[in-house]
């Protein structure tokens, strides 16, 4: 018999017995759930979003975004240590200008290919001349043949399945609030939605779980797609200084899913991804990084140069396995 059942429990070992359960419950190493509960019967995909580059070179390694797809669509299909164990489908998601070659090659590669039009930002005025189509993330939600779709950014890094993120409790229908009242020159809200990611990380510098701040990245984050939701997020898009565009649909997400609002926003458990990563944040089990991999950052936003081994790696990995 365990010796913390000898006697009996003290305040102490209540809080131990608790803190334990709740770890086991939540922890990222039920990332392949082998029974699906809340998510049974369900439609399920994970997605990215590829915008048009300006390399128009029909080399594969001019565009870093279209390698950091491919290496996600490996991944999440064919490696061993982090594809899906339940077939869940990988979209990714094009705009017109992506040239044909680089769709022809993602679909040989596994990935279904979703061409969906941009979203007008001609008004706004994004912090990145390369964010300026970045709305056409939105389209996201257009995707009703799927009740549930995990989004994440082109520049996420998997250490593990992402399976079990479908099974968070934060990603389940929630409600739709009524604590304020919805502007005039603003859609009706559906009456029940999904939202749910993570806490921004301002800095590779954190400690590990993140601050829980209450404004959140949307580099990744669960869903469910929903015509009337998308049809609210436009016309927010539509009305000048709502937010602020600097980072378009991130900040326009963060408005829509405000806390005090009526579809706040819900919290997955921090070790299925984190912004800004670091080794600390590897050793203790994260699941998935946000971060472009194939750079050694800044002084500010430096990348750990294992993590930058880690990708290339897997690059090489990923080429070989497609010439085998």
């Amino acid at each position: 018999m365990p010796l913390f059942l000898h006697g009996p429990l003290r305040p102490a070992k209540l809080v131990l017995i608790t803190l334990v359960i709740t770890i086991l419950l939540s922890s990222p190493w039920l990332l392949a759930p082998k029974q699906w509960i809340h998510t049974k019967g369900l439609r399920l995909a994970f997605a990215t979003l590829l915008l048009e580059s300006n390399v128009n070179s029909t080399a594969t390694d001019s565009d870093v975004y279209f390698n950091s797809v491919r290496i996600l669509s490996y991944q999440l299909q064919h490696d061993k240590s982090t594809c899906t164990r339940h077939s869940i489908p990988f979209l990714v998601l094009t705009t017109p200008g992506v040239l044909p070659w680089k769709r022809e090659q993602l679909s040989r590669e596994g990935a279904i290919i979703v061409q969906v039009q941009k979203v007008d930002s001609s008004w706004a005025s994004p912090g990145h001349e390369r964010w300026h189509d970045v709305m056409a993330k939105l389209r996201v939600f257009e995707l009703t043949d799927y009740d549930r779709v995990a989004f994440m950014d082109a520049d996420t890094f998997l250490l593990k399945s992402l399976d079990g993120i479908f099974e968070d409790p934060a990603a389940q229908p929630k409600k739709t609030q009524h604590k304020s009242e919805v502007r005039p020159d603003e859609e009706q809200l559906p009456d029940q939605y999904v939202f749910a990611t993570s806490a921004e990380v301002t800095h590779t510098t954190h400690v590990y779980p993140p601050i829980p701040m209450s404004y959140f990245n949307a580099g990744l984050f669960v869903l469910g797609p929903s015509a009337e939701l998308f049809r609210y997020y436009t016309s927010l898009f539509k009305v000048a200084d709502r937010f602020d565009t600097t980072y378009p649909e991130q900040n326009l997400l963060n408005y829509a899913h405000r806390q005090h609002g009526n579809m706040p926003w819900s919290r997955i458990f921090y070790g299925w991804n984190i912004q800004l990563p670091n080794m600390n944040d590897v050793k203790r089990g994260v699941a998935s990084v946000h971060a472009k991999l194939w750079t050694a950052g800044n002084d500010l936003q430096p990348v750990p140069q294992e993590l930058q081994d880690l990708w290339q790696k897997k690059k090489t990995e990923m080429e070989r396995y497609y010439k085998a």
